[in-house]
């Protein structure tokens, strides 16, 4: 019997599903991190170099900081990226983000969320469960929500 139930505790820890803060990605000066949650929902703009319109959303994002802080967490993740690119992207077009940048080279975002588009926005509420997946940046309706 008590084989049976460790058995069961094992199968039951196991089987737990994977959200948000549990993945680790990389900051910008080569560390391992991982998101914290907080009491509002985790805007993630995910992105690649070979993306269309990411520069023009990434400064949007800046730009809009302040508002959607008040909203969101707000951070930003750099899929299949090292985060020496990351520092070159940012360089070559002038963007001193305000948020959180991180790096995920290994795109293991892609191990909870099926990224249909690139760029993409997702939402995430505060128990790290997706709730939204948007293509680019709907900054009006983010803005509204």
């Amino acid at each position: 019997m008590q084989k049976f139930l460790l058995l069961f505790l094992f199968f039951i820890l196991s089987c737990g599903k994977t959200i948000i803060y549990d993945l680790t990605f990389i900051d910008l000066k080569g560390r391992e991190v991982k998101i914290e949650p907080e009491d509002k929902p985790l805007l993630l703009y995910v992105w690649t170099g070979t993306c269309i319109g990411h520069q023009e959303d990434m400064k949007l994002i800046n730009e809009h900081f302040l508002e959607l802080s008040k909203r969101y967490k707000v951070a930003s993740l750099a899929v299949f990226m090292k985060p020496e690119d990351v520092k070159k992207f940012l360089e070559e077009n002038k963007i001193d983000p305000k948020f959180i940048l991180l790096a995920d080279p290994e795109g293991r975002i892609t191990s909870i969320v099926k990224l249909v588009f690139l760029p993409a926005t997702l939402v995430f509420d505060e128990s790290g469960e997706l709730r939204k997946n948007y293509p680019r940046l709907p900054l009006k309706k983010l803005l509204k929500d």
